[in-house]
Formats: C-alpha cells, structure tokens, sequence
C-alpha cells in the first residue's frame, strides 16, 4: 500500500478567500469611482501575474506547496470574478472608465 498523499487544496478555496477579502473591503471605500479604480488597479495586476505566470510556464508564482502549484485557472477565475465585481458597477459617469 503507496502513503497517502497529503489532502490537495483547492484552488477555488483559495480564490474564494481572495474574493472574499475583496468584497469585504469594497464597502469600506467612499464610492463607487473609488471602488473602480481599486478594481481596476487588481485587475491591472493579476492580469500582469497572469501573462508572467504564462510566459515563465509557471516559474514566476512562488508555490507554498509542491503539491498544490498555482494553475492558469487560478489566475482567470480570479480575473474573472474580479472582472464581473467591476461590471456591477457600471461605466464611470465622468467618462473614465
């Protein structure tokens, strides 16, 4: 009988945490523009993460666990969930976003 591996942790967990740091956070903002540019600024940066994760075949996102390295979905379910919070809010008034 093989030992058995260590419980993997999903990814989406992971994600729903995120996710749930930046739902939290988001009221505590003064408006929606604000909110905008903070969703805008995330999704800047995963989106960097995301095309330095593909261009490095991985190599650039630190790993807590060799068990459990971060995959391409990690990275499109975030931006997408990012994405779709943006969307909610709807275009900038000013004409900015």
């Amino acid at each position: 009988m093989s030992p058995a591996k260590p419980k993997r942790r999903c990814s989406v967990d992971r994600i729903s945490r995120f996710i749930g740091r930046v739902d939290a956070y988001l009221p505590t903002l003064i408006d929606d523009a604000e909110r905008r540019a903070f969703l805008d600024g995330q999704l800047e940066g995963w989106e960097h993460r995301y095309a330095r994760f593909v261009a490095t075949q991985g190599a650039s996102e630190f790993a807590a666990s060799a068990d459990d390295p971060p995959h391409a979905a990690d990275f499109l379910l975030t931006i997408t969930a990012l994405a779709a919070r943006r969307g909610a809010l709807g275009r900038d008034d000013r004409g900015a976003g």
